[in-house]
């Protein structure tokens, strides 16, 4: 029973649980941390405002409020989330990354490289032949005389030219990932890294509702 202003479980009671609820939970993540940080703790799915808030009202059902002036204490409550949160919000985004406590060694190596050779030939070739026969040398003759046919009994000649070229090209390409991961055993053993572990566990809840302890009464 209250003995100087108004028990929490009368303001629910007055005003209902939703609303009472509704003013522990007005502030925004956003104004602490960004998107991508908030976006962390949602997908952690470990923490929400409104369970924090059911918290609050569950451990301070039965205490008096710290003013017998409704508007006032939703004032109180208003600033004093402010002040609070600023400094429990980004402690609950750092407690929702996700990490292997036993893991002090992660990284990964990449290579990628090409390799190619690459050869050309080319080879050309001429070659004549003239051959004469003739029953009536009276006279000199010349080539373009002989491969007409004048003056020889049988004549024979030949032309030839003939040229190529080859080539080669070839490449190729090699990459890998070597990734390193687990615990190096040099820095700290397993056992040491899972007492290092607990030792940075928090119960940020609980703490939260200890710092609203002057929205409240101090006397039971």
């Amino acid at each position: 029973m209250s003995k100087y202003t108004f028990e929490l479980r009368e303001v629910i009671s007055t005003f209902g649980r939703d609303e009472v609820k509704r003013w522990f939970s007005d502030y925004e993540l956003s104004d602490y941390l960004t998107a991508e940080e908030i976006a962390v703790i949602e997908e952690k799915g470990v923490w929400s405002k409104d369970q924090l808030a059911e918290r609050i009202l569950d451990h301070f059902y039965t205490r008096e409020i710290g003013t017998d002036a409704i508007g006032q204490f939703m004032l109180f409550i208003k600033d004093r989330l402010r002040e609070v949160m600023e400094t429990y919000v980004p402690i609950i985004y750092s407690a929702s990354i996700k990490y292997d406590p036993l893991v002090n060694v992660n990284f990964s190596e990449i290579y990628s490289g090409t390799s190619g050779s690459s050869s050309s030939a080319s080879t050309q070739t001429n070659a004549s032949g003239l051959s004469v026969a003739s029953d009536t040398p009276q006279g000199q003759i010349n080539k373009d005389e002989i491969l007409q046919g004048k003056y020889a009994s049988s004549t024979g000649a030949n032309e030839n030219a003939s040229s190529g070229s080859s080539s080669t090209d070839a490449t190729g390409r090699e990459e890998y990932v070597k990734t390193t991961k687990g615990n190096s055993g040099v820095t700290a053993t397993s056992q040491a890294m899972i007492k290092q572990y607990r030792d940075v566990i928090r119960a940020v809840n609980t703490e939260i509702v200890y710092e609203l302890e002057p929205l409240f009464m101090g006397i039971y």
